[in-house]
């Protein structure tokens, strides 16, 4: 009778084991992925709260919320996505270098692992980012409210740590121009061409000009 007694709960414990090696576990460690700390992980630029919970978290990326994105009927960056898979192949072929991107199989347990953090039904479709402006003026700015800015802005890649993705922030090391064409995703010769680097770009809506602006003072010369 004890055994039969302990039979339910070994039952239970064997589909949870089930459950947690199956594909939204495996689309966890994915969306974690740093591939070996060389290149950025999902979790380097998005956060997986709902939108409105971000103004209280410590350090913020460029890359929108992913909470909801797996029931989201589309994706804002350089054009609107069919789907999430083929929104995260996009990223993982431009931002993460991944040159062949992410296989089928892995590209299915991140939508898994991304429906455990959607609300339920369908979210409205996102509007285009349009081509983000370069601020037209770059003087001004508070160079204070800048130096806290860009530790909660750029913190998550710009840090101290091993870990880190970039290098330091360095204040006044490099021109307001060059560093504002950085972030909004310009070459040198002011052209809109984000995917050329490694750096994943911040849009007028995530990082508003009058921030950038504090920024500028803080980082340029």
């Amino acid at each position: 009778m004890r055994r039969l007694a302990l039979l339910p709960a070994l039952l239970l414990g064997l589909a949870l084991a089930a459950e947690g090696e199956g594909p939204a576990e495996r689309g966890r460690r994915v969306f974690f992925d740093t591939q070996e700390a060389t290149f950025p992980a999902c979790a380097d630029c998005h956060a997986l709260v709902p939108e409105e919970q971000e103004k209280d978290l410590e350090r913020l990326g460029p890359g929108g919320s992913l909470y909801g994105a797996a029931v989201r009927q589309g994706w804002r960056n350089l054009r609107t996505y069919a789907d999430v898979g083929e929104a995260a192949q996009y990223c993982a072929r431009t931002w993460q270098k991944r040159k062949r991107g992410l296989e089928p199989e892995a590209l299915a347990d991140l939508a898994a692992f991304l429906k455990r953090h959607a609300p339920e039904g369908p979210l409205p479709m996102r509007k285009v980012q349009k081509t983000p402006r370069l601020l037209e003026e770059l003087d001004g700015g508070d160079a204070a409210r800048g130096e806290a800015l860009a530790a909660r802005w750029c913190g998550t890649c710009h840090h101290d740590g091993e870990t880190a993705l970039s290098s330091r922030l360095r204040p006044a090391s490099k021109s307001r121009d060059a560093v504002a064409r950085k972030v909004r995703g310009y070459d040198a010769q002011r052209r809109f061409r984000p995917q050329e680097g490694s750096m994943s770009y911040f849009t007028n809506d995530r990082l508003a000009d009058e921030a950038l602006l504090d920024i500028l003072a803080y980082l340029g010369k």
